[in-house]
C-alpha cells in the first residue's frame, strides 16, 4: 500500500525464550523485544505507549493498533499510529495498571517489551473503573471481565508495549 507509513511492531506473539524474562515487582515478568535508544522511563516520566492486549492463550483482545485475530496470528487492520490512540501516563501517578507502571520502568524511547501480568497486576472489576490502558469497545471489556471472574490465580494477560515518547 503505497503512501501509508509503516509501523514497526514486533510480529504477533513472537517467541521469546523464557530466559529473556525478568521479574517485575508484584509478580509479573517482562522481556525486551527491541531495546530503544532514547530517554529512559523512570519515576515521574511522562510516557506515550502503543499497546496490544492479549489473553493468556495469545488471543488478541484490543490495543492502540487495531488487529483482527486470524488462524495464523493477528493481522493489522488499521494504520492508526497517532496521538489519539496511544496511552499516555505519568509513571508512578496511579493512572496506569500497576503491572504496566512497573513493567515500563527502565525502557527507553523506541523500545518495545512483552509484559506478562498476573490478573492482580492488571484490571479490576468493574473494568470501566480500572486504570489504563482500557479497551475502547464493549466486546474487549467483556473479555477482560470474564477473565477476571474466573478468579484463576494462574491466569494472566500479555501486553506488548512500545514507548513512542518519553519526557
Amino acid at each position: 500500500l503505497a503512501g501509508q507509513a509503516a509501523i514497526n511492531l514486533p510480529p504477533p506473539m513472537v517467541d521469546v525464550p523464557t530466559t529473556a524474562f525478568q521479574r517485575i515487582s508484584g509478580g509479573g515478568q517482562y522481556a525486551d523485544l527491541r531495546v530503544g535508544n532514547g530517554a529512559e522511563v523512570k519515576e515521574g516520566s511522562r510516557v506515550s505507549l502503543q499497546w496490544i492486549l492479549r489473553r493468556s492463550n495469545g488471543y488478541y483482545v484490543d490495543g492502540s493498533i487495531k488487529m483482527l485475530s486470524a488462524k495464523s496470528g493477528a493481522v493489522q487492520v488499521s494504520d492508526n499510529f497517532d496521538e489519539k490512540n496511544i496511552f499516555a501516563f505519568t509513571v508512578g501517578d496511579g493512572s496506569a495498571l500497576s503491572g504496566i507502571d512497573a513493567g515500563v520502568r527502565g525502557m527507553k524511547q523506541g523500545g518495545s517489551r512483552r509484559l506478562v501480568l498476573p490478573i492482580k497486576q492488571a484490571y479490576t472489576l468493574p473494568v470501566d473503573k480500572s486504570a489504563g490502558p482500557l479497551p475502547d469497545g464493549y466486546g474487549p471489556r467483556q473479555q477482560i471481565t470474564r477473565e477476571l471472574q474466573r478468579q484463576d490465580p494462574y491466569n494472566f494477560f500479555y501486553f506488548e508495549v512500545e514507548a513512542t515518547r518519553v519526557r
